[in-house]
């Protein structure tokens, strides 16, 4: 269980939010892994989403896998890291953008691939 420094216990809803967009490339994996340990050094939870570009008119068509797909990726870096128990996964359908899940949520960090960042 985690505390804060009174001693009184920090509820998962109390903490603070690092924000991962993962997408299926190697930078973003790479971003994950920082994004964990970045967590664990803000003594933060991580919120791994990805954008599913489905088809508006049929939501949930491949958003099942695609949120299996990043849930195994995430469980992936926490065995790499060594970091475990911080972290949730989220697919979001197109419109919703990476922006308004930062904005809704309050995270304090953005972490995404240095591919997905204009230049």
């Amino acid at each position: 269980m985690t505390t804060r420094g009174s001693g009184a216990p920090v509820d998962s809803a109390d903490r603070r939010l690092v924000l991962v967009d993962v997408r299926p490339s190697a930078c973003c994996y790479q971003a994950l892994l920082w994004a964990l340990r970045e967590a664990e050094e803000r003594d933060a939870d991580l919120l791994a989403v990805t954008v599913w570009p489905g088809d508006p008119s049929r939501p949930d068509e491949g958003c099942g896998e695609m949120e299996d797909a990043l849930r195994a990726m995430v469980e992936r870096a926490a065995e790499e890291t060594g970091i475990h128990g911080r972290t949730r996964v989220a697919a979001v359908t197109h419109p919703v953008t990476v922006a308004d899940v930062v904005a809704r949520t309050g995270a304090e960090l953005l972490v995404v691939g240095s591919e997905e960042v204009a230049s």
